[in-house]
């Protein structure tokens, strides 16, 4: 936290840049042969991770010693994005690594964490405390926007439809080794976190400015960067962050996931929503697309409550509306699959009330490794 007299970093002014544009941080755990968490014993490893690091992506620590994150460069498209994690996944494969995407470990213990030291993790770790219980492990998908005036109306659009990529992204029925009964469950954990909420509305550039503003000096942090909205403006990258998703297993779903993103982002700017979505119906479509996924039925702008495979599947056609005349729009295919297949909640239930836990961790591990 700030020491007294000590002032937060000013927020950028959000800089000249490419129009929809997307990049992704790719955060998955470390897990030994048995599949379990590595733990404290993660660290040598990553730090030969890290320094043998393909040169087009970024390898990285988290707070959580057993997890790694993986950003890709800018890329226009989602298939350049699934092309740069396939590549970064591969080379840390091939340096021995076992990785696996689960927003949450299946069967992690509880308070056994290991953390990592570093001058802004021992800042989160004193604040947290017993509250870094296991690691999380999200898909963040950044889109490039051209000005703040636009990244406002982005964040509007995106904000409205929160709840269609918490679901369509659920997979982490399971924690500490029992069934939840959520499909998401890793939102229960982050909620517990300070500044970790839902985005509040904003109207303006300026209303941004004035809501992180205070958000900084109520918690004493030393930037806007310590403030996770699941939603949130990144000034210094010019783009809008989506962290509402679970880390995925399947390079396609990456790539559909983040054409969505990318879609309704671009959508939101050329055809504003009229209106944002009331907290209230924010709250509530969240923690039942947390609950039930894709079949959770969601209150949409005008009152209504509707199937969230409905709205999923008009997000869908207008994000094909704005991308398809540049030729971006073939990874939505892979989000029609997804409003029609087996839910990944789902499949991991069935996968594990038939053949055991050990089965779904080795199953997890192996798809997240080209594997499966």
């Amino acid at each position: 936290m700030t020491t007294p007299g000590q002032h937060p970093a000013p927020i950028p002014d959000w800089p000249a840049g490419s129009e929809f544009t997307l990049g992704v941080e790719d955060e998955l755990l470390l897990v030994d042969e048995e599949n379990h968490l590595l733990g404290a014993s993660a660290a040598p490893l990553l730090a030969r991770l890290r320094a043998q690091a393909p040169a087009d992506g970024v390898v990285k620590g988290e707070i959580f010693a057993d997890e790694v994150e993986l950003e890709t460069p800018v890329c226009a498209d989602a298939e350049e994005v699934a092309r740069s994690l396939g590549g970064l996944r591969g080379s840390l494969v091939e340096q021995g690594a076992r990785l696996m995407a689960a927003g949450v470990h299946p069967a992690a213990d509880i308070g056994t964490a290991a953390l990592t030291r570093s001058p802004r993790y021992d800042l989160l770790a004193a604040e947290f405390g017993g509250l870094l219980r296991t690691p999380t492990a999200g898909f963040q998908v950044h889109v490039g926007v051209p000005d703040a005036a636009s990244a406002v109306l982005a964040f509007r659009g995106l904000r409205n439809r929160l709840a269609l990529f918490r679901a369509l992204a659920a997979g982490s029925p399971y924690w500490h080794g029992r069934d939840s009964g959520l499909a998401c469950v890793r939102p229960a954990i982050l909620r517990s976190y300070p500044r970790t909420t839902m985005p509040p509305v904003l109207r303006s550039w300026d209303d941004y400015l004035d809501k992180v503003g205070r958000a900084i000096s109520a918690s004493e942090v030393p930037d806007y960067t310590y403030v996770c909205w699941e939603l949130r403006p990144q000034p210094r990258l010019g783009t809008i962050e989506v962290r509402v998703m679970d880390a995925q297993h399947s390079l396609a779903t990456v790539a559909g996931l983040a054409a969505l993103v990318q879609g309704v982002a671009r959508c939101a700017v050329e055809d504003p929503d009229p209106d944002d979505l009331p907290e209230e119906y924010l709250l509530d479509n969240d923690f039942r697309a947390c609950r039930h996924g894709l079949d959770a039925m969601v209150l949409d702008s005008d009152g209504c409550r509707r199937p969230l495979r409905e709205v999923a599947a008009t997000a869908v056609a207008g994000a094909r509306r704005v991308l398809g005349p540049d030729g971006l729009a073939g990874s939505l295919d892979v989000v029609d699959d997804l409003l029609t297949r087996t839910p990944e909640p789902t499949r991991q239930r069935h996968l594990c009330e038939g053949r055991g836990m050990a089965a779904l961790l080795a199953d997890l591990a192996a798809r997240t490794m080209g594997r499966g």
